[in-house]
């Protein structure tokens, strides 16, 4: 089905260009086909695309992803071919035009499709990559099994660092140290 989403921002917390991106990013991942078109400016966002989810299953996304944007209210509806706009002809039409059942245009890609894939895969790259990298360093941290310093490298340790950079053990340490002197 065709689905028209209004977006009006409701937060004065709305980044119109980085949230309104969020929002269409996000409608990437249910649509149908490789297309989705939106026009939005400072207090309002129109997003156009076709997805196989029922509009109860729609509207439950959408509030999904309300919880990772600042607050909006919206209205979703299905297209209907009675549209009346004071947009130009050709701009309605071409916004309202979208790959039936999937099929290829055989005009240039879209975009905003290109940026939206790009952008998504760059974000689970950086993401993966972020991930992968914490869990290097829990695996080095985990084996990082080193002998203990020597009063006189915690002394060096704290002139270089201060005192809040030794472990519990170093503080112990330094504690015994100073107790048997």
């Amino acid at each position: 089905m065709k689905y028209l989403l209004f977006v009006y921002p409701c937060d004065t917390e709305w980044d119109s260009k980085n949230d309104n991106l969020h929002v269409a990013g996000e409608l990437v991942t249910i649509i149908k086909s490789d297309e989705i078109k939106y026009i939005f400016g400072e207090s309002h966002s129109v997003f156009h695309f076709e997805s196989d989810m029922n509009q109860a299953e729609l509207s439950i996304y959408v509030d999904l992803v309300m919880e990772e944007t600042p607050t909006f209210m919206y209205v979703l509806c299905q297209t209907t071919k009675a549209i009346t706009s004071n947009m130009g002809e050709q701009q309605l039409s071409d916004f309202l035009a979208i790959n039936k059942r999937g099929r290829k245009r055989k005009q240039k890609e879209n975009p905003i499709v290109n940026f939206f894939k790009k952008t998504t895969q760059e974000q689970f790259q950086s993401y993966t990559a972020d991930l992968l990298n914490q869990q290097k360093k829990n695996i080095d941290d985990c084996l990082d099994i080193t002998a203990p310093l020597t009063i006189d490298e915690i002394l060096e340790k704290i002139h270089a660092k201060g005192i809040d950079s030794l472990t519990k053990e170093e503080k112990q340490n330094l504690d015994d140290y100073s107790k048997n002197q």
